[in-house]
Parts: C-alpha cells; sequence; structure tokens
C-alpha cells in the first residue's frame, strides 16, 4: 500500500456492503433492512446476502436451507461437536464454544477447505469439458489422481453411499429446480472415478448445485461458514448440562508415553 493510499483510508471507515444511519436506515448490499428485508426475505435469504451480496429465490433459498438441515449432525463423536463439547463439559461461554467448534470445521478432509477445493475442482472441470470434452475430462482427472491421490468432492472415507445426496435432490425436484451443467460435469466424473470405488459425495454434489445457482467458489465457503451451527449447539448444551469433565476424561494410564523414563528433579 503506498502512502497515499493509507492517508486517503486514514481516520474513515468505508463500505460497499452496507451501512447504518443514527436513527434512519440500515441497509444491506443495497437493501434496507428494516424496509424490504425484514418484510420479504426470509433468514435464509438474508444471509445468503450477506454472504454472497447475491439475492437468491424463496426456492433457491429453500434448497440452500434444506442443505444446512441434513448438515449439521448432533453427534458428540464429530469433531466439530466434540470441540463445542469439551467446551461445554469445562463450563465455558456458549458464544465462545459455537465459536471453536465451528472454527474446527476450517478443515481440508471434511469441512469448508474441502469444500472450497471440491467447488474449484468443478469450476476448472467444466471449463476444460466445455473445450474439450470427455477426452479433456478424463486427463484433468487423471492428473488429479496422480498430483494429489485424491479428487475433492468425490469419495467417503467411511461409506460406498452419501446418504444426504438423495434428499436434497428430491428437495431440488419438489421446489422446480433442474439439475444444472455443473452437476451434469459432477456426474460424469463420478463415472470416470467409478472404477476407482469414487463416487460424489454431499460436499461436491452441494458444490455442484451451488455453482450452479451462480455463486462462486468464496461465496459458498462463506455462505456454509455455519452450516455445522445446529449439530454444535446441542452438543455443548449436553456436556455443559452434566458434571463437568465428564465428556471424554481421559486419565494417566491412557495416554501412550514414550519419552524419558521417571527421574527426579535437580
Amino acid at each position: 500500500m503506498s502512502w497515499n493510499e493509507f492517508s486517503e483510508q486514514r481516520d474513515r471507515v468505508t463500505s460497499k456492503s452496507g451501512g447504518w444511519t443514527i436513527g434512519g436506515d440500515a441497509t444491506l448490499h443495497g437493501f434496507n433492512l428494516h424496509q424490504e428485508l425484514a418484510s420479504r426475505a426470509t433468514w435464509m435469504q438474508t444471509m445468503v446476502l450477506s454472504a454472497t451480496g447475491q439475492f437468491v429465490s424463496a426456492k433457491q433459498a429453500q434448497l440452500i436451507e434444506t442443505a444446512f438441515i441434513m448438515t449439521g449432525y448432533p453427534d458428540p463423536r464429530l469433531w466439530c461437536n466434540r470441540v463445542a463439547s469439551l467446551a461445554g463439559s469445562a463450563k465455558c461461554t456458549a458464544t465462545a464454544s459455537f465459536a471453536a467448534g465451528i472454527a474446527s470445521a476450517e478443515a481440508s478432509l471434511y469441512g469448508r477447505q474441502s469444500d472450497y477445493k471440491a467447488a474449484c475442482l468443478l469450476l476448472n472441470a467444466k471449463r476444460i469439458y466445455d473445450a474439450d470434452g470427455k477426452e479433456g475430462l478424463s486427463l484433468f482427472i487423471q492428473s488429479q489422481l496422480q498430483e494429489k491421490r485424491i479428487v475433492y468432492g468425490f469419495g467417503r472415507p467411511l461409506l460406498r453411499g452419501d446418504e444426504r445426496i438423495a434428499p436434497l435432490s428430491a428437495a431440488a425436484a419438489k421446489l422446480g429446480i433442474d439439475d444444472g451443467n455443473y452437476l451434469s460435469v459432477a456426474m460424469e466424473i463420478e463415472q470416470l472415478l467409478r472404477k476407482y470405488k469414487m463416487i460424489i459425495n454431499y460436499g461436491g454434489y452441494m458444490m455442484a448445485r451451488f455453482l450452479d445457482m451462480g455463486f462462486m467458489p468464496k461465496q459458498i465457503y462463506r455462505m456454509l461458514s455455519l452450516a455445522f451451527y445446529t449439530g454444535v449447539v446441542p452438543c455443548y448444551i449436553e456436556a455443559f448440562e452434566n458434571e463437568s469433565g465428564t465428556f471424554l476424561p481421559i486419565a494417566c494410564e491412557d495416554i501412550l508415553y514414550e519419552g524419558v523414563e521417571e527421574r527426579e528433579l535437580p
């Protein structure tokens, strides 16, 4: 940043996303919060607008909401929920515990980084498919396997299928939302990967759906930052209401120690 650029921003705050006039209006990406959004938008439409700058239709918002509902598993064994449960067992505050649980979803294997990489992969895959057809797509997927040994959005460590895809697909059909070009490319990739016993997972399916709605990878990443919230909250509450320290307690003998032998301190 040059000195002139720094000086222009000194002692002032500018915003393209919105603002508030004391005693007056509040706006979010060009929409009046009180006069427009409060009366015509759902919370999901407002959340998506906040994260992406785009005001989606009621049907699109309903599909996104359905995806959120099916993402938050309230199982304390899952990593995000486990973090919140440990915090609850230590009697941490709710806000801090929820934030810690959600922050732990910043993971490359199962969380938001995985989603972002899957969205980027599908974005590139469609560009290559449009230019070079199935042959080009096949070469692209082979290069992904050779270089990274993983294709984000495909494969699931525990199962041969993902139980969330069918109900989300049914929800889209019920809402009249057709399969788009990105989802078609995702299905082509799945066919290429079947010989490796890899199928599309929920993350890959969601990314294709959201790309077909016109979102870009970073927008999707930001929009999904709260996707695990409904799983984190009940796990925290249960652990908080139980006796302190009773969630996954660890005794000394539970730890495999391979360090130096016991010794006297000087």
